[in-house]
């Protein structure tokens, strides 16, 4: 874990604290050591401090860098314990204060590590409450651990010159975000995007707080900020994606991925979330373009040819619809959701006996999803399987979800059994299940059509084009009593009609959307 900091030089201080009682060969030897360390040579670094061990086992400067070379070892435990064993030899040694500190903030897997951090610093600070890194460390602590308020105050203890560093105003600014002091948060943030030692890390450090603060127009400034000034690396600009997602703004997001395509060149993963921003942004043509250059990276997987056929479907195209949902299938074919959105495109291509193989796929795996059950009737229905139907229709018909739709092809059965007495009740609870259904009205229409009751067959009609005037089983059920009353406006309507032939078999017959399913 990086620690940031607002002093120059190495990670850990190697400052030693001033014995007047050493003799200058300890001082020279220390002086040796420290340069070991500082050139990476931990091994003679150790050797000198064994040496010097063996003559003062207690000198704070002598364990403090042991302590050091530990930690640059990875010896958790032992720096631990050499930092603790210096401080408590020398109650004032700030750099033992500060490396035991950092060593803590590194190892945030140890239990309690931040909170054992944070208390190291205060210890200092009571001793010193000026100590410039204590205080930025422990307002960096406080600020991840929410206290937000005491954060900024240790901040406020900063000299004026350390304040207006980049990683104390992006602290100030995501503090205020975390009380909702949004004036205060834009004001520090503009301040951070000017600070001539910004960083990205400064500003990534922070983005995660302003997003879960409802900040997410300044998580997107400050990232913007770092593009501008070309500090941006793909990392940041998948986070100014993100945070662009969570605003809903999905070309902005695009622009975003398309600049770490630019920066990394494209992956599958890539360029799955570039077809979604795309298809979100509402250029579904986009999204299946960045597909197909997935699937041609990819193409075992099952999940990019699913999405490609789902667009395909909302594009019109469904001999490539077919196509890739059935690659989908066969290269996942436990996958239920994939069998249904095949199967309502077979309906929809009118293949009802390949289709109810699918939807068995998916009734077999969600029994309690009346859905399931519905789609798979109406693939008995076009498949003229009316047992089959009527069985999945009316174990079904009792349920919200499906009750409307249940009602009216058990209605529609009835109606192909010539029993039209039986049909009407169908249709009445369908309506009464769904108020904004229009086919019910129109099938209901028919009926009193056959029966002469032209004046009724009106008025289903009259409610059946006032929720759905475009509907086109209504507006045929209409030619029909037109034709069947010798009304003049027969001959419109039927141009009409013909209009709406193609939409109206598209509403009939597909069936994604009663699952949602999408390709996003």
């Amino acid at each position: 874990m990086r620690v940031a900091s607002l002093l120059p030089g190495v990670l850990l201080s190697l400052a030693v604290f001033a014995a007047p009682q050493a003799t200058p060969p300890v001082e020279q030897r220390l002086v040796a050591v420290q340069q070991a360390i500082q050139s990476g040579d931990m091994a003679q670094a150790r050797q000198g401090l064994t040496a010097l061990l063996q003559q003062a086992p207690a000198d704070p400067r002598i364990l403090n860098l042991l302590g050091v070379v530990e930690a640059r070892e990875n010896n958790f435990a032992a720096a631990e314990a050499a930092f603790q064993k210096a401080i408590r030899s020398v109650p004032q040694f700030e750099g033992a204060y500060l490396n035991l500190g950092r060593l803590y903030q590194e190892h945030t897997d140890q239990p309690q590590a931040q909170q054992k951090s944070l208390n190291t610093y205060q210890k200092l600070l009571l001793l010193q409450p000026n100590q410039l890194e204590a205080n930025y460390q422990a307002a960096t602590l406080l600020f991840r651990l929410g206290s937000y308020s005491p954060s900024l105050e240790r901040l406020a203890h900063l000299p004026k010159e350390a304040q207006q560093r980049a990683p104390a105003l992006a602290l100030r600014c995501a503090n205020n975000a975390g009380l909702n002091r949004m004036a205060a948060a834009e004001s520090a943030g503009a301040q951070l995007l000017g600070a001539p030692d910004v960083s990205e890390e400064d500003i990534a450090g922070v983005i995660p707080t302003l997003v879960d603060h409802k900040a997410g127009a300044l998580a997107a400034k400050l990232l913007d900020g770092l593009v501008q000034r070309r500090l941006a690396s793909p990392r940041s600009l998948r986070m100014l994606a993100s945070v662009q997602e969570r605003r809903g703004l999905f070309k902005e997001e695009r622009t975003a991925l398309d600049q770490v395509v630019q920066a990394e060149g494209a992956s599958p993963a890539l360029l799955i979330s570039l077809a979604r921003a795309a298809y979100r942004s509402g250029d579904p043509e986009g999204a299946a373009g960045y597909l197909a250059h997935a699937r041609d990276l990819e193409p075992a997987n099952a999940a990019i040819h699913f999405s490609f056929g789902i667009i395909c479907v909302e594009l019109k195209l469904p001999p490539e619809a077919k196509a890739s949902l059935s690659e989908a299938v066969r290269l996942d074919p436990n996958n239920p959701y994939y069998h249904y959105a095949l199967a309502a495109v077979l309906l929809h291509q009118r293949e009802a006996d390949a289709a109810i193989l699918h939807f068995q796929k998916y009734r077999d795996a969600f029994p309690d999803d009346p859905r399931g059950r519905f789609a798979l009737g109406v693939a008995y229905f076009e498949a003229d399987q009316n047992e089959s139907a009527a069985k999945e229709f009316s174990a079904i018909a009792a349920r919200p979800e499906t009750r409307a739709g249940a009602e009216l092809y058990l209605g529609r059965l009835a109606m192909r059994d010539e029993r039209e007495a039986d049909a009407l009740p169908h249709f009445q609870r369908a309506i009464r299940a769904n108020p904004n259904g229009p086919d019910a009205h129109a099938e209901s229409a028919l009926i009193h059509i056959h029966r002469n009751e032209f004046s009724s067959a009106q008025r289903e009609l009259d409610d059946a084009l006032k929720i759905e005037p475009d509907n086109h089983l209504v507006n045929l059920r209409l030619l029909l009593l037109y034709q069947r009353t010798k009304d003049s406006r027969a001959v419109a309507q039927a141009k009409r009609v013909e209009e709406l032939q193609k939409v109206g078999e598209e509403k009939e017959r597909l069936l994604l959307r009663s699952l949602e399913i999408r390709a996003y």
